[in-house]
C-alpha cells in the first residue's frame, strides 16, 4: 500500500483510540460504542491494476426498556473508507471512486410475548455516497424483522428478513440468529448486526485462560453507495461485495471496555461500476486480499 494510504490509516487509528479513551471515563449503564480502524492490503484485479483501502468504522447506540416486555433503542452508524487503485485497466484506466461516507441512524424495536417469544423490527436511514455525491441520490432505508427464542438457557435460536431500498437496488434476504454457548467455553453468535449490507454472519470463539477469547467467523457484505457528481462515472453508481473470512483474539480491558484483533481475508470481491440508473458499466474481480484490523466496544 502506498505511503500517503498508510498514513492516512495511522491518522484514523489514532482517532479512534481517543474517541474510545474519551469514553472510559464513564461508566455503565447506558451508551454502547464501538470503533474499529481497519485495513485491506492491495490485492490484484482480474483485468490488471490493484486496490486497496482503509477504513474506520464507528458505531453509537443506547437501548430504553418501555416496559416489562418490550424495549426501543437508538443506534448511530459512521464508517469511512479511503481507497487506492494502481492502474486499474477494467475501470477504462480510471480511478472508479476515492473516499467513501457511509452515516446511518437505526431505530430496534423489541416485544417479547408471555410465551418467551422475541420479535424485533429495526427500520433503518443511511447516506452512502463518494465525497462530492448528491445527497438526496445516496440514500438507503428499509427494515429487518426477526423472532427468538431461548430453546434452552444456553441456546437462542432465530429467523429474520431485511428488505432494504438500496441505491438503484431492492434487495432482500433472511438470516440466521444464533447465540449458543455451546459449553463453558465455546459459543457461536453472529458478529455484525443484519442491515442494509447483508445478514449477522457467524463467528465461532472460544475462551482462553487470563480473560483472552478467540475466534473465527465470516460473513456476506454487499455495500452500494453514490459516486461523485464530478467523477469519471458522474452520480454513477459503485458497489463493493465481498465475504471475510477473519480470526480474531481479544479480552476486556476493563469492565466497560474491550478490544479485539482481528486478522483475515477478504474473500470473492467483486467491484462493480453502474451509470446514475444502475445499469452495469465496469466489473471486475479481485483476487484475495489480507485484512487486518482493531475493535473498541465500550459502555458509558
Amino acid at each position: 500500500m502506498p505511503a500517503p494510504c498508510l498514513a492516512r490509516v495511522a491518522c484514523a487509528a489514532m482517532l479512534s483510540t481517543g474517541v474510545a479513551a474519551v469514553s472510559m471515563a464513564q461508566v455503565p449503564p447506558g451508551v454502547s460504542f464501538s470503533v474499529a480502524p481497519v485495513v485491506q492490503f492491495d490485492s490484484d484485479l482480474d483485468s490488471g491494476g490493484d486496490a486497496a483501502y482503509a477504513a474506520v468504522l464507528m458505531s453509537l447506540g443506547t437501548n430504553w426498556a418501555l416496559d416489562e416486555q418490550s424495549s426501543l433503542g437508538v443506534r448511530l452508524r459512521l464508517d469511512y473508507e479511503d481507497w487506492d487503485f494502481d492502474k486499474p485497466l477494467g475501470f477504462g484506466g480510471a480511478q472508479p471512486w476515492d473516499r467513501l461516507y457511509r452515516a446511518g441512524v437505526s431505530v430496534p424495536y423489541g416485544f417479547t410475548t408471555e410465551g418467551g417469544w422475541r420479535l424485533g423490527l429495526t427500520p433503518t436511514l443511511e447516506y452512502a455516497g463518494e465525497s462530492g455525491a448528491s445527497f438526496s441520490d445516496a440514500l438507503e432505508y428499509g427494515a429487518t424483522a426477526s423472532v427468538s427464542r431461548a430453546v434452552r438457557p444456553d441456546l437462542t435460536l432465530g429467523l429474520g428478513v431485511g428488505v432494504f431500498e438500496r441505491i438503484e437496488e431492492t434487495s432482500a434476504f433472511p438470516f440466521l440468529i444464533i447465540d449458543w454457548r455451546i459449553n463453558d467455553r465455546l459459543r457461536l453468535t453472529n458478529p455484525f448486526p443484519a442491515g442494509p449490507a447483508g445478514p449477522a454472519g457467524l463467528e465461532l470463539s472460544y475462551a482462553l485462560d487470563s480473560g483472552w477469547t478467540a475466534g473465527v467467523g465470516a460473513a456476506y457484505r454487499s455495500y452500494r453507495f453514490r459516486l461523485d457528481a464530478d467523477g469519471p462515472f458522474p452520480d454513477g453508481v459503485g458497489e463493493h461485495r465481498f465475504i471475510p473470512v477473519f480470526v480474531q483474539l481479544g479480552r476486556d480491558l476493563t469492565e466497560n471496555l474491550s478490544f479485539k484483533l482481528y486478522a483475515g481475508a477478504a474473500t470473492g470481491t467483486t467491484l462493480r461500476v453502474e451509470d446514475e440508473k444502475g445499469r452495469r458499466l465496469f466489473e471486475e474481480d479481485q483476487d484475495p486480499a489480507a485484512m487486518l484490523g482493531v475493535s473498541l466496544i465500550g459502555r458509558f
